[in-house]
């Protein structure tokens, strides 16, 4: 059974999708507010289920912006998310500022 997809009235998250966001309060999240964290954390850490609520929930070009802007996707993410959403891999690479431990990652 799949839950309801957040509306204008339900702006809160499917508790099925609770341990991806196991260091916030669950219940304060909100679709509306902060939809870029929780893209960005269910494209790095969702599940099967996860990714089936993000292509419902949220347009294309929502998901490409934030696959775009995000700087909390790995690279490996990134390059599953470039191929789902058929966006060109090299525009989805952050800008990553220099460290002074060198280049990681």
């Amino acid at each position: 059974m799949e839950e309801a997809l957040p509306t204008k009235k339900n702006k809160h998250l499917p508790k099925s999708l609770k341990p991806f966001f196991w260091d916030v309060d669950f219940e304060k999240l909100s679709v509306k507010e902060s939809s870029h964290f929780i893209i960005s954390r269910l494209m790095e850490h969702g599940d099967e289920a996860a990714l089936r609520f993000l292509l419902r929930a949220c347009s294309r070009q929502e998901l490409r912006e934030t696959l775009q802007t995000s700087r909390s996707i790995s690279r490996r993410s990134r390059k599953f998310w470039a191929l789902l959403l058929d966006v060109k891999e090299d525009s989805c690479t952050v800008k990553r500022y220099p460290s002074p431990f060198g280049d990681c990652c």
